[in-house]
């Protein structure tokens, strides 16, 4: 296995989660599913094992990142981009009028035009007689009943793209997103040969968040949602163990509890880029026990240059919430980060409390629950009651150590 830190691993590098691929693939069979969870836990990776099973199932998977959309014409060109790759990819004459049919929809979609936000109205989007995305959409997605395969489509970054019509179109862009979640979920199940087509979605932005906040939690109960769990503290220090091997750094089992301890949340990418520092501190300090530079390994991923990834779990919470509520949920994340153990529930509802002070009893109650129920399925928070009294603190060690570097002199 090798030290992979950055892209998504797939093959022999696809460490410890095939029975999660296994159980995601065996619920692909029934239901359409919703993976969510922060960028760098492993989404991607999980979701090609998918797909390879899929594959080897006799299945067509294709991959879609709709990050970069901002409409849904832009939905449309991936999803039209990617099926002409994999429909060109195969020979035959029903391919072959696949590829006609597939190519004209290809026009209609760059025909399109949607405004809102400073674009050319050409095509309403609400008149039911006009040739708008959806039911370029629908004509694009029942192309696939005319082709002999069942098809699983992995859509990277939906939530993402929903919140780009939602800032981009700051009159319509609810409207529209409550549009695109119906379609997606009445319309897409109710074409001709939706059997035949399975769906994957994947976010490192909260939808559940986003239809909560804007009330529309209706339109994904259709989705089977998913996360993906850290790795058992035994997994964790296996993880480690097959890398000490591989790199040939001596790592006795304490050693190796310690790197992981030193994580807390065990997720596989941090525990590959805690060792991806250290094996770079041995080759600096060859003389040096590498049991003696755990910690500086870990305290290297908070320091500016290399704490890029910690940056997404700032940001997301401003694309998530209002600028009032993403300040007052960064007071709370920064008061919870003053210790290991977090803090205790009464103490985060008093900052609510002072920073509202016009409001309620219950009015501040309700807006804590609000955000805490916003920060735990995020996985910024986690719940602990053994210390006496709920506290709340960072499940990832070295999230809390950054967001306090941060947020202090």
């Amino acid at each position: 296995m090798d030290n992979i830190a950055g892209s998504p691993v797939e093959g022999a590098n696809f460490f410890g989660r095939s029975a999660v691929a296994q159980d995601l693939w065996d619920t692909l069979q029934n239901d359409d599913i919703l993976l969510l969870g922060p960028r760098r836990i492993g989404k991607t990776s999980a979701a090609r094992a998918v797909m390879t099973l899929a594959r080897d199932s006799g299945w067509k998977a294709i991959e879609i990142n709709v990050a970069a959309c901002v409409d849904e014409k832009g939905f449309l060109d991936k999803l039209g981009a990617e099926l002409k790759k994999a429909i060109d990819s195969l020979p035959g004459k029903l391919w072959d009028g696949a590829r006609e049919n597939l190519g004209a929809l290809g026009n209609r979609i760059k025909s399109l035009k949607l405004g809102g936000f400073g674009g050319t109205v050409d095509i309403s989007l609400s008149g039911p007689d006009s040739d708008d995305w959806s039911k370029v959409g629908n004509d694009l997605l029942t192309l696939l009943d005319e082709l002999d395969n069942r098809w699983l489509i992995y859509m990277d970054e939906l939530p993402i793209m929903l919140f780009n019509i939602i800032r981009q179109d700051q009159t319509g862009g609810v409207l529209r997103v409550r549009r695109f979640l119906d379609w997606f979920r009445n319309d897409v199940r109710a074409l001709a040969g939706a059997q035949k087509v399975r769906w994957l979605i994947s976010g490192s932005v909260g939808l559940d968040t986003l239809v909560q906040e804007h009330g529309m939690a209706d339109t994904i109960n259709s989705l089977n949602h998913q996360s993906l769990p850290p790795f058992s503290e035994a997994l964790a220090c296996q993880l480690i163990r097959e890398l000490a091997a591989r790199y040939t750094i001596a790592l006795d089992a304490t050693a190796i509890a310690r790197l992981v301890a030193a994580i807390r949340w065990p997720q596989p990418y941090y525990l590959q880029v805690a060792f991806q520092h250290l094996r770079s501190l041995v080759t600096a300090a060859p003389a040096t026990p590498p049991q003696d530079l755990i910690d500086k390994a870990v305290d290297q991923l908070i320091q500016p240059g290399a704490d890029n990834d910690f940056h997404h779990w700032e940001k997301r919470l401003e694309m998530q919430l209002s600028p009032d509520l993403a300040r007052l949920a960064k007071a709370l994340l920064t008061q919870s980060a003053t210790q290991p153990s977090g803090t205790r529930a009464e103490n985060l509802l008093a900052t609510v409390q002072q920073r509202h002070p016009n409001a309620t009893d219950d009015e501040a109650l309700a807006l804590f629950a609000r955000l805490r129920d916003i920060l735990l399925r995020d996985a910024y928070w986690q719940p602990d009651d053994s210390t006496g009294g709920r506290h709340y603190h960072f499940p990832l060690e070295p999230l809390r150590r950054w967001w306090l570097r941060r947020n202090s002199l």
